[in-house]
């Protein structure tokens, strides 16, 4: 979202993933415009702390879009029309599929007479659920299909392996050679689940987080490596039990690479 920040769109839909990680997604999109600090969602800041318990005057949840009135929607272009308290107001639609009918119209004239200092989100599983007409007015980003899954006790016991390589380096290789290494479904799942432990590191200053204290540099560098292991999964003539060690290797390095520039720049600055 970092060159997204720089011209932020009138309109950004996010499909895919779950609801509560479009959720999450979308109060991180309202951090990233608000925060005080210099590189991107602080976490820490007036603005953030108050996004993130929902609480910031610039930001609105409308609901799902099935509930959406045409009054709610007009009701808003009076607001929207004013400067915001703070630098942006951020509107948030969830289930922007079922918006129809006159709530639809009256926001697609809201997109074409833009205010400035105002961006809507759009929250659904799917663009060809959304109004054709939306859709064009927004730009649209995809959050993995797969992160809508259930984590049920044994993906979290193969995440906490998984955690623990990366930050130790050791155990993981085990898991890939035995009869029990994860097949294809498992290893997708844990992919998801890697996604949303980064998603919560955006939102939640929790130590126990793997990508936690995480830059926005180190967390693209992680969202690279978790779409390349979803495209060779998307390959059938890949080896699944490779795959599932090159992302832990690969996940494992980008941590000891951070730890070492962590490390240094305590060192320099002592």
């Amino acid at each position: 979202m970092g060159k997204l920040k720089l011209h932020p769109p009138n309109c950004l839909l996010l499909e895919g993933g779950s609801s509560q990680e479009r959720k999450l997604l979308s109060l991180y999109w309202s951090m990233s415009l608000n925060c005080q600090g210099d590189a991107g969602p602080c976490l820490r800041c007036r603005p953030c702390v108050q996004i993130r318990d929902e609480s910031f005057r610039d930001l609105y949840f409308l609901g799902s879009g099935d509930k959406v009135k045409i009054d709610q929607i007009r009701e808003l272009r009076t607001i929207y029309s004013q400067k915001p308290h703070f630098s942006w107001r951020v509107v948030v639609i969830s289930e922007a599929q079922a918006l129809r009918g006159e709530p639809a119209n009256a926001l697609l004239k809201s997109l074409e007479e833009p205010a400035p200092g105002n961006s809507f989100v759009l929250l659904a599983p799917q663009r060809e659920g959304v109004f054709s007409t939306l859709v064009s007015r927004s730009v649209v980003m995809t959050l993995s299909r797969q992160a809508g899954i259930n984590f049920d006790e044994d993906l979290e016991l193969v995440f906490r392996e998984l955690k623990d390589f990366v930050r130790t380096g050791k155990g993981w290789l085990n898991r890939t050679a035995g009869k029990n290494k994860p097949d294809i479904i498992q290893t997708r799942q844990i992919v998801s689940r890697c996604r949303h432990e980064l998603v919560l590191s955006m939102l939640k200053n929790d130590s126990q987080n793997l990508f936690h204290q995480y830059s926005p540099l180190d967390r693209y560098h992680v969202q690279n490596i978790l779409t390349k292991a979803e495209h060779c999964l998307a390959l059938n003539y890949i080896r699944v039990d490779l795959v599932v060690e090159w992302l832990a290797v690969s996940l494992w390095k980008n941590f000891n690479c951070r730890e070492k520039d962590v490390y240094r720049t305590r060192h320099l600055s002592v």
